[in-house]
């Protein structure tokens, strides 16, 4: 944003901000409806046990997109990507951790068994392909063009939707490998888009030696591993119910899930638009005081809340669209679904604030701490009772109020700290964080 630009009128930017946070939310929603009607599809097509599969498959795919994007997604919002080290440095993530994705999901099929060879090199490749893609719907997110992604989104459901219509056309099968291979085609095609849209300066390169690699790490590991722990401990319960139950248990759990897919998405939209907020702040050496990010989970959990009984409300005529009566939707699991939405809305916001605060560690240890304990809880119901999978979601999501109240405290005391520090500089002498001082943060000196 130009000096011009950054001393317009209030209204102007008030303007610019609800744009932008409208287009945070809307790419969420575009995304996250392309693929409930491609997870419809493959409940109504596939049955119970087929769903089953490919919940896994997609929750396997979620989990490692969490942990790429947010080493290089979340490096590329808070760092400056223009600094030549930093930028060769991100070149180097990039690759190394699509390889290292594709190679995780091939192992994690074959481990799992949950396709033959087809569907493990389809998967594999899908993988890759997604991460590539998600890199370039980062830099759109860092750039802060959520409209502009949301057309990138569209392009991508466009073309799986297509390649979908046209291979059942031809008449092959429906089947988890069909799936796979036109998400392949729909990433392939969002990823192209991307290329042509996004300037010169976003794909220029950078010398591979000399890079910032280690000054990045200490935030992107735990940043990376922080991001990870919510996705994993959603896939480690769904293993877990298929392994206790059975997969079409976890087919009547998953459409519950899907069927308050809005309000889940609307938190995720929210939570992308708040961490490129903070951390434009952050850089900019104005940080935004903790009440800013606890005033937005009270405005976030409010309509997470009404989504969710809207979801509840409408399960039955909207369940039977989803599984097109092949199974039924687990009514127990939806609403704790609703349940885990407003916990997830209650804990985001500070959680984007930590954060862009570089205090990915400290997160990752509240937010881990939370996630074992309901996978803890979950085991010795599902160990009690199989028929106890129901309680998943409540299992993963009661602990988000704890974890949101510790991450609130940790806030408040880093805002004393530095309202103490502001104090101890001589008037006249201020300035903005330096890159060593962004570096201790990151270490989690300031506890």
């Amino acid at each position: 944003m130009s000096p011009g630009k950054g001393g317009g009128h209030p209204a102007g930017k008030l303007g610019r901000l609800l744009s932008s946070a409208g287009g945070a939310v809307t790419v969420q929603f575009v995304t996250a409806g392309g693929s409930l009607v491609v997870q419809a599809v493959a409940a109504r097509s596939l049955g119970a046990d087929g769903y089953g599969a490919y919940a896994l498959f997609f929750a396997v795919l979620v989990m490692i997109t969490a942990v790429q994007t947010s080493w290089v997604g979340d490096t590329l919002t808070v760092y400056d990507r223009f600094d030549p080290r930093i930028r060769g440095a991100l070149i180097l993530s990039v690759a190394g951790t699509v390889v290292a994705g594709a190679v995780v999901g091939a192992v994690v099929s074959v481990a799992m068994g949950l396709a033959g060879v087809a569907g493990t090199v389809l998967f594999a490749l899908l993988v890759a392909l997604w991460l590539l893609n998600e890199t370039g719907r980062r830099i759109f997110t860092a750039r802060m063009e959520f409209w502009r992604l949301t057309a990138n989104d569209g392009c991508y459901l466009a073309a799986t939707f297509a390649a979908l219509g046209l291979a059942l056309a031809l008449g092959a099968e429906a089947s988890v490998e069909l799936l796979l291979a036109v998400m392949c085609a729909g990433c392939l095609a969002s990823i192209l888009l991307a290329r042509f849209r996004l300037p010169a300066e976003e794909y220029r390169g950078a010398p591979l030696r000399g890079t910032a690699f280690r000054e990045i790490a200490g935030f992107a590991w735990w940043r990376s591993i922080q991001a990870g722990v919510r996705p994993t401990a959603l896939l480690v319960a769904r293993v877990m119910i298929a392994a206790f139950a059975s997969t079409a248990a976890l087919a009547g759990v998953e459409a519950a899930r899907l069927l308050l897919a809005p309000a889940l998405t609307f938190v995720n939209g929210a939570g992308w638009f708040l961490l490129g907020d903070f951390a434009k702040a952050e850089r900019a050496g104005r940080p935004m005081p903790a009440p800013k990010a606890l005033r937005a989970c009270g405005l976030m959990a409010g309509i997470a809340l009404v989504m969710s009984v809207a979801g509840i409300l409408l399960a039955g005529p909207l369940g039977g669209l989803i599984t097109g009566g092949a199974f039924t939707v687990d009514r127990v699991a939806l609403i704790g679904w609703g349940i885990y939405a407003v916990c997830f809305a209650c804990t985001l916001p500070l959680a984007s604030m930590a954060t862009a605060r570089k205090r990915s560690r400290a997160v990752f240890t509240i937010r881990g701490v939370e996630s074992l304990i309901g996978l803890l809880v979950l085991t010795v119901l599902l160990s009690v009772d199989p028929a106890h999978a129901s309680y998943a979601p409540y299992c993963l999501g009661a602990g988000g109020l704890v974890s949101a109240a510790m991450l609130w405290r940790m806030l408040r005391r880093d805002d004393q700290a530095r309202r103490r520090r502001s104090a101890d500089v001589p008037e006249g002498s201020a300035k903005a964080p330096s890159e060593g001082s962004e570096q201790e943060l990151s270490e989690g000196a300031h506890l």
